[in-house]
């Protein structure tokens, strides 16, 4: 009995064996094609199953879209634009208004609507008597979107000046206008911080009050461009006083004139304006000193005029009233041994 047990145990596991292995044979060729459907699908799933507003684990940055670049202005352009705007100051200090119209030309054509350069272009056609010319380039500049407020209060008052003589066809009547500008001998046209274009030293302020009975002070505010080194050595300041004699004839004033500093040390190291007082002694007061204690009786003060020279070179000028300043133009440059 156990003998035919076990082989009758032998025979039934052969059979389940032969069981499996034909089940086997059947439904293997099925799972090996979803096998290889499921690996192709995967293969080529497309990214866009990850949902656009989340950002991959550990870079929260990469939903970020991406801005261009701004283009970077080519050293060498700006370079050569900086020097043609330079050169053009130069040339206007000294009066060359030809060289300097060129070369702020040059500048305006490789940098369009820049309103420094329109501004200086605009004061070069004006002392060129060209009304119509500036005109035009301070309309520009007052158009121009996001100009800085003291800018554009700027270019519509020289507009305003200007606009009853924008017609070419009226030169007397620009004339005029210039002879009044309050600034006198250059246009009162100043950059984004107050001193004439390319100048390392201007005068930002004069106010003229009454000091001690029979004299006038005058305080004057110089500014340097700020970064800029100023070597007072070659700082000098020119300050004239006028009077008006009997005839109604204008002079240079006999009377004494003090001036002292008031913001000592005198450097410019903190950007600031540095301050001067110039006393003037009254021509009628009969106070020692004055015209009429020198020998010149009947004056009467007519006004001032105060410029400002660096290296030899004339940087700025105040005059009040203005027309004293073309009667009495400053010299552009100081000779070595008058400084």
């Amino acid at each position: 009995m156990g003998a035919t047990f076990a082989v009758a145990v032998g025979i039934l596991g052969f059979i389940l064996i032969l069981q499996f292995l034909a089940v086997a044979w059947y439904f293997l060729p099925i799972l090996r094609e979803k096998v290889v459907e499921s690996a192709t699908v995967a293969s080529v799933r497309p990214a866009t199953d990850i949902p656009a507003s989340a950002p991959p684990a550990g870079n929260p940055a990469a939903n970020t879209i991406a801005k261009p670049e701004r283009a970077q202005p080519d050293p060498a352009l700006v370079q050569r634009i900086n020097r043609l705007v330079t050169d053009s100051d130069h040339s206007y200090r000294v009066g060359d208004f030809e060289s300097s119209l060129k070369g702020i030309n040059e500048a305006a054509d490789l940098l369009a609507d820049d309103p420094g350069i329109l501004l200086r272009r605009a004061r070069l056609l004006e002392s060129m008597q060209q009304p119509a010319d500036a005109a035009a380039d301070y309309a520009r500049v007052a158009a121009l979107p996001g100009l800085p407020a003291d800018l554009r209060t700027q270019a519509e008052k020289k507009l305003a000046q200007l606009g009853g003589t924008a017609s070419p066809s009226t030169p007397s009547g620009s004339h005029q206008v210039m002879e009044d500008a309050p600034t006198g001998q250059n246009s009162d046209v100043r950059d984004e911080v107050g001193l004439q274009p390319g100048s390392k030293l201007g005068v930002v302020d004069t106010k003229l009050r009454d000091g001690a009975p029979g004299t006038k002070v005058l305080r004057i505010a110089i500014k340097s461009r700020p970064g800029s080194t100023v070597d007072t050595r070659e700082m000098k300041l020119h300050v004239f006083f006028y009077e008006q004699d009997e005839s109604g004839e204008i002079q240079l004033t006999e009377s004494k004139v003090v001036s002292q500093w008031i913001s000592p040390p005198v450097n410019w190291a903190d950007n600031e304006p540095e301050l001067l007082d110039v006393t003037y002694i009254l021509p009628d007061s009969n106070l020692p000193g004055s015209a009429a204690s020198n020998g010149s009786p009947g004056r009467k003060y007519a006004g001032y005029i105060v410029g400002v020279y660096y290296n030899g070179e004339l940087q700025d000028t105040q005059a009040d009233p203005g027309p004293l300043a073309r009667k009495f133009p400053l010299p552009l440059y100081l000779k070595q041994e008058a400084q």
